[in-house]
């Protein structure tokens, strides 16, 4: 993700344009089992797109927890936690809280040489989630507010998000999705991201398999398409594919991999994504639990 290049020109990108600091690190897929982020379920969904959030009619309560932690030479560790609730009518309520935050960036003067303590940065998204089943279609909205803090400054900034996922219409093999994600009034202050995906239904086997691609557009910091395959295989989802990220004048290509295992109403999964230019891979861990309705 040519991380080390935002990191270089931190301190001008986030106070010279005005922006809230600690943008730039919601651009690794936390959340995320190497799904589309339009479609990211596995951690609970609502995070890249409020619409994924909506719980089967079957489910009652979710809880999920996932955590991301980037190669050495990053430093990048970011948390994400999710609580959702199906209430009547096909309505889903959630609220989600995602930390992120840059360790080791050496605070230095005239030479490279570190002074004092590493330069803080960080920042955290807390949501409040909303999502309603329509036919085929689920509509999503989420409220949110981000918070950044970089040495001696620190920001805050509010954004709502709409989204929806359209599934299998007219009982065709298929399913999209599209977002925005931390779209704010104030874009002085923020910058928007959106998303876009869409799946086919393959049916090769009684496994459920799947070809998608992915599309991710972010505002002022280039682009990322990422095409992918998923299958279920007993307890086993399978996921993978080649992503391709325009940005910083230069273009990129990483492998993703997900494994997820589900048992009982429990899924826990890990998920890597290949480093560039030269830097080390990420890794995701994710639990999800899922309890029941209980039926009258």
């Amino acid at each position: 993700m040519m991380f080390a290049a935002v990191a270089a020109t931190l301190m001008t990108s986030s106070l010279g344009a005005q922006q809230v600091p600690g943008r730039d690190l919601y651009q690794f897929p936390v959340g995320t089992l190497a799904e589309a982020p339009a479609l990211a379920s596995a951690a609970g969904g609502g995070f890249w797109n409020p619409a994924t959030i909506a719980l089967a009619a079957s489910d009652k309560l979710l809880f999920s927890a996932s955590a991301l932690n980037s190669s050495h030479d990053q430093g990048v560790s970011s948390e994400l936690a999710t609580l959702a609730v199906r209430l009547r009518g096909g309505i889903t309520a959630g609220a989600s809280m995602a930390m992120s935050g840059l360790s080791e960036l050496i605070r230095t003067d005239t030479d490279p040489q570190s002074i004092g303590d590493a330069i803080p940065y960080s920042s955290m998204v807390l949501s409040a989630v909303l999502a309603a089943e329509r036919g085929p279609a689920t509509l999503g909205i989420a409220l949110r507010r981000r918070s950044g803090t970089v040495d001696l400054s620190s920001g805050r900034v509010r954004s709502v998000d709409v989204g929806a996922v359209l599934n299998r219409p007219a009982g065709l093999p298929f399913r999209a999705a599209v977002s925005s994600f931390l779209l704010s009034p104030a874009r002085n202050l923020e910058r928007a991201t959106g998303v876009a995906a869409a799946e086919a239904f393959l049916p090769i086997t009684k496994n459920d398999l799947r070809v998608g691609f992915s599309y991710q557009l972010d505002e002022g910091g280039g682009d990322d398409r990422y095409l992918y395959g998923s299958g279920r295989i007993g307890m086993l989802d399978l996921r993978g594919g080649m992503a391709q990220q325009n940005a910083f004048g230069s273009t990129t290509t990483r492998m993703r991999l997900g494994l997820g295992l589900h048992y009982h109403r429990y899924i826990v999964g890990v998920a890597s994504e290949d480093g560039t230019a030269g830097l080390g891979p990420t890794y995701q861990f994710l639990l999800t639990t899922v309890i029941p309705s209980i039926k009258q």
